[in-house]
């Protein structure tokens, strides 16, 4: 290698150097990762957390027993609108009887 050669190469390692020496006091140090995670749950108390919640048969099963009952709703309401409805209808009835009577005098 020659004399301009190895100017060449340890002017570019000085670039890279600098580059780098810039970089560094921005990347996270293991002190700082460490810091970041102690937070964070572990495989067992995420395991330990999720446990009580329900399974799929389970929530399969509350959603057929709420559909169940929502039918059972459901009858018993249009049990009552009917009854309703012909209880106006009786009275729309009387209404128009007493109407012709009141009009015929």
């Amino acid at each position: 290698m020659d004399g301009r050669t190895m100017e060449e190469v340890v002017e570019n390692l000085s670039r890279r150097v600098d580059r780098i020496e810039q970089i560094l006091p921005t990347l996270a140090t293991k002190d700082d990762l460490q810091k970041a995670i102690a937070p964070l749950a572990t495989k067992e108390e995420l395991r330990k957390a999720i446990a009580p919640l329900a399974t799929k048969e389970e929530v399969k099963a509350e959603g057929e027993r709420t559909r169940a009952h929502f039918d059972a709703v459901a009858e018993r309401l249009e049990h009552q609108i009917r009854l309703i409805a012909e209880g106006l209808l009786a009275l729309e009835q009387r209404m128009t009887r007493l109407e012709a009577r009141v009009a015929g005098g």
